[in-house]
């Protein structure tokens, strides 16, 4: 795989809970539904109106278009509702690695297990699909819940990236490394 054919192909991913698949200028009504939660960890802190929603979605299909993200739509199957978002990152095939992350869950399915379940198929996609070798998560050294999560599906913490990040609430102490290896997942 390559970056051009990667970013060019219309990813869909799917269960019989939820729909995942690539953001569209069409869907920041149903995001806007969801939005504006101090529950919403980081996007919940940095997006709160209608020109935050915006800017938003436009730094999301930017760095699409630049190959440095691509961010998913999280949709509940039944009621075709909006879950929230999640991304890919940090993108290198040679390496055979990426990242998911820069994901945030409306705050009514938060504790439902649809992250878990959007994260498995994520995580499905790139071990079984795009093999591979390697899966990156990076967690703000406050985002507890984050970190939890992410320790039940698996990931190894790997390290603490001092100084990392400027968040909402200002210069984070530091951002957690964890992975997940192909012959870890099963």
């Amino acid at each position: 795989m390559n970056n051009e054919k990667f970013f060019s192909t219309e990813l869909i991913l799917q269960n019989e809970l939820i729909l995942i698949r690539p953001l569209k200028d069409s869907d920041i009504d149903s995001i806007e539904s969801i939005s504006y939660s101090k529950e919403l960890g980081e996007f919940g802190a940095r997006v709160k109106n209608r020109n935050d929603l915006i800017e938003y979605f436009n730094y999301c299909f930017s760095a699409k278009e630049k190959k440095t993200l691509y961010p998913f739509m999280i949709i509940e199957k039944e009621n075709q509702k909006p879950v929230g978002i999640t991304m890919f990152g940090n993108i290198d095939f040679y390496h055979k690695r990426l990242e998911i992350g820069w994901t945030w869950i409306a705050e009514k399915f938060q504790g439902t297990g649809i992250n878990a379940i959007c994260k498995k198929l994520l995580l499905d996609y790139c071990f079984n699909e795009l093999m591979l070798r390697r899966v990156e998560f990076k967690i703000d050294i406050k985002n507890i819940k984050s970190q939890k999560a992410i320790k039940k599906l698996g990931a190894v913490k790997e390290g603490l990236l001092r100084n990392y990040n400027i968040q909402s609430y200002g210069e984070s102490e530091g951002t957690y490394v964890y992975s997940i290896l192909n012959k870890e997942w099963k």
